[in-house]
């Protein structure tokens, strides 16, 4: 008997979409301040959307090619994203890496490895 399959990629990026939007609704709830007791006549209030920063990135145009082929490929699986999306779950990805993963991870963004010429 084998056990589990490992998790596939689609997978893992399911998992981490789930836990940003288990974040950010963690991060949404409102507290009572610690020294106010509520009152019956005060009104509930409402939970506070995240604050949203708009960012502008720069990507080669190899890296924004591959955005655009994860999104298709998502999609044939059932799974309909935009690039923010992608994005987001990338970073979450990357928050989760081992310190020793994530300097690998960024040495390879920063200076990739040439490709190599298989014509010869």
């Amino acid at each position: 008997m084998s056990g589990p399959s490992p998790p596939s990629s689609a997978d893992a990026i399911k998992a981490a979409a789930h836990e940003l939007k288990l974040r950010r609704t963690a991060e949404t709830t409102v507290r009572a301040p610690a020294g106010k007791a509520k009152t019956k006549t005060e009104k509930p209030r409402k939970p506070r959307k995240a604050k949203t920063v708009r960012c502008s990135v720069r990507l080669a145009e190899s890296e924004y090619r591959e955005l655009g082929k994860l999104k298709k490929r998502l999609a044939r699986q059932g799974v309909e994203t935009g690039k923010e999306q992608l994005v987001r779950a990338g970073l979450l990805l990357l928050a989760h890496l081992d310190p020793s993963d994530l300097k690998t991870a960024i040495r390879d963004v920063i200076a990739p490895e040439p490709a190599t010429d298989e014509s010869d």
